[in-house]
């Protein structure tokens, strides 16, 4: 199995498992409100999922709610939330995971704390090591093996020829043996259940003709003193037998049980000792034990673990020291460390910040006296939104809507009528055509929990009515009178008198509402109105056209003096701009507004208001002005004409021609007429 010197911390939560401390919060008053922390929303449980330690990448999780009718979202690791099903498959990579599931009820509520679970994948088995063990020719009864793993945190089976194999440790001591010849295997086994398929193996032989010494105490493995005692016998040199020791392989010296040794230096050292019976035969195979000498505190380090808000309330803290063999205690938001091994997770955390702190203590001993940190914060509780203006779900509203939302935190994103989110900020306006929509908002925080809010609704439009009107020219009338909209208002003629003549407009039966009029310039088509209005500084001019572009600035509304002009022209074959003039009167000089660029052939709604200084002219809701009207006298409104002759003859159909001695100017008042196509 690849090596792995890491720990990642944990705490685990059984397999169906919830997170303990969900806490309802009031819901939002507004009726579209949508968050996960509506006290309605559902609860979620995980009903199967793989152990804490697994052999197999493909993982299976089953889960429920409380809701019946729920739908869920998972979150692997990392990546962002995504609708899914229980049961849920995935095939994973190895290493430690973690799964979130949310319910989400019909309403939109989700969960606040989604049921989690934090587990480890491993697919590789692990590789064993002998580090130690007796001579090939040994005269001990006694065998003792030293073995490690390329992982941590496993465990050994031993066979000692080739009995069956029992759980083991590194350092014990096997025996006693007879004479002749041994084998001796080991192989680790990982939290996972995957065991070394090639055990480590070793063969030797005993012959007890010579005499044998063991050592009975002294030091191993790593050590904090500079000193070292080793105590020794033989077990059957018999009387009269002597000793003798060497040091890091110096040259033997007689010598006693106890043997110490002081002033040690901080390296790895190496203790021998060997028995000569009365007769002269000495030891062929020396007893010895190697130890080191550490003196210096381990580093511990964290390799990877969560940073930031973090969207799940688990966690997995992966760590390592530079020592090998050091064990490791943790503490998690203060509290006092405890062991710790790898890996474990943290489940069911709370809202809000937390801390973890992991230190090493090495084989002698020593802890790390600057504990490695990260700090984090959890946030699992989707921002609320709050939609407070615009059209209810299932209402019918006019063509101008405005929505106006709160967002408790987060990024926010709308969207119309399906179309891609795009950054926005309330209140939100659009102009709609008639017909369903759908307007939807999104806010995303820092986690990356997201709640969406929308509303459907059917936008109706309608043609202007005589609210306000001085004067309203429907324009559906089939004969030569067309009739005024406003009680008691003149009515227009078709050409200049009532009876039939080359220059008369032709009725449209399908206008931009109801029937309209048809006009063509080479005949001067042109509608005759004898308002009657009087002279007033205040105007407003509201009308359906659909020009085509013929060259040169065509009349569409002149007032009787031409002092109010409203005209089209080309910008181009496909393209045309619409102005509206005001003459200021004697001695004064003619102030004008032009459009952007509209396209020909099409329906477009003009509105153009005068209310000095300012003269406005809106076309398709979008707004042009000047601000340098200073009126001589009011111009009068005695009669109008409707499209013009010779060179500015009109060439198009209009509709809906609404005259008010009242100024629109804002924005509000006039996108509110305007229906989009």
């Amino acid at each position: 199995m690849r090596s792995t010197s890491a720990l990642a911390l944990a705490i685990f939560a059984s397999a169906g498992c919830k997170v303990a401390d969900k806490q309802a919060v009031a819901p939002d008053a507004g009726a579209d409100a949508g968050s996960g922390s509506d006290g309605g929303a559902p609860s979620t449980t995980i009903d199967q999922a793989p152990d804490m330690f697994s052999r197999s990448g493909q993982v299976t999780f089953r889960f429920s709610s409380d809701d019946p009718g729920a739908t869920f979202e998972c979150r692997i690791d990392r990546e962002a939330a995504q609708p899914c099903r229980s049961p849920y498959v995935r095939t994973l990579p190895d290493g430690t995971h973690s799964f979130s599931v949310r319910a989400i009820n019909a309403a939109g509520n989700g969960d606040d704390t989604p049921a989690e679970r934090v587990w480890t994948i491993d697919t590789v088995a692990p590789d064993t090591t002998l580090t130690n063990g007796p001579p090939a020719a040994d005269n001990s009864v006694m065998a003792q093996f030293s073995f490690r793993s390329n992982e941590m945190d496993v465990a050994f089976d031993c066979s000692v020829d080739n009995a069956g194999y029992l759980p083991c440790t590194s350092g014990a001591s096997f025996g006693p043996l007879g004479d002749g010849p041994h084998s001796f295997a080991v192989r680790a086994r990982d939290r996972a259940g995957n065991v070394d398929p090639s055990p480590a193996v070793y063969a030797w032989s005993v012959d007890t003709r010579t005499p044998d010494t063991q050592i009975i105490d002294g030091p191993s493995g790593a050590s904090a003193s500079t000193s070292a005692t080793f105590t020794f016998y033989s077990p059957d040199a018999g009387g009269g037998a002597t000793f003798q020791c060497a040091l890091d392989g110096a040259a033997f010296a007689a010598c006693t049980s106890p043997k110490s040794y002081s002033g040690l230096g901080e390296s790895m050292h190496t203790f021998a000792v060997r028995v000569r019976d009365a007769v002269g035969n000495f030891d062929p195979t020396p007893a010895n034990r190697s130890w080191t000498v550490d003196l210096t505190p381990p580093t511990t380090t964290i390799v990877d673990g969560p940073s930031g808000v973090m969207p799940v309330a688990s966690a997995s803290v992966t760590f390592t020291s530079n020592e090998a063999g050091s064990t490791f205690a943790c503490s998690l938001d203060g509290a006092p460390f405890a062991p710790c091994m790898s890996p474990f997770a943290a489940t069911g955390l709370a809202q809000g910040a937390h801390s973890f702190a992991v230190r090493a203590t090495d084989a002698a001993g020593h802890t790390d006296p600057t504990p490695a940190t990260r700090s984090w914060t959890v946030d699992t509780v989707a921002p609320d939104i709050t939609i407070t203006a615009g059209p209810g779900t299932g209402s019918t509203s006019g063509p101008r809507v405005v929505w106006s939302f709160t967002v408790s935190d987060g990024t926010v994103v709308c969207s119309l009528d399906g179309g891609g989110f795009a950054a926005c900020t309330s209140p939100v306006a659009s102009n709609l055509p008639a017909g369903a929509h759908q307007f939807a908002v999104r806010a995303t925080d820092a986690a990356g929990n997201a709640t969406t809010v929308s509303r459907a609704w059917t936008v109706a439009c309608s043609a202007p009515d005589a609210t306000g009107a001085a004067g309203l020219l429907h324009l559906d009338d089939t004969g030569q009178t067309l009739t005024n909209a406003v009680a008691g208002g003149a009515p227009a003629t078709l050409g200049d008198t009532a009876m039939p003549e080359p220059g008369d407009p032709t009725p449209l039966a399908a206008a931009r509402f109801g029937g309209g009029l048809a006009f063509t310039a080479a005949n001067g088509d042109h509608v005759a109105w004898p308002v009657a209005l009087p002279a007033m500084s205040t105007l407003t001019i509201e009308l359906w056209a659909r020009p085509s572009a013929p060259a040169g600035a065509r009349d569409v509304f002149v007032s009787g003096d031409g002092r109010v002009a409203l005209r089209v022209a080309a910008a181009s074959p496909s393209a045309v701009r619409f102005t509206i003039s005001i003459a200021e009167g004697a001695g004064g000089q003619t102030r004008s507004v032009t459009s952007a660029d509209a396209a020909a052939g099409a329906w477009h709604h003009v509105l153009a208001s005068l209310a000095p200084p300012a003269l406005r002219l809106w076309v398709d809701g979008v707004r042009t002005e000047v601000s340098t009207v200073t009126l001589v006298a009011p111009p009068p409104l005695d009669t109008v004409r409707l499209g013009g002759a010779a060179a500015g003859a009109y060439d198009g159909a209009l509709d809906e021609v609404w005259l008010a001695q009242t100024a629109i100017t804002s924005d509000d008042a006039a996108l509110v007429r305007y229906c989009p196509l």
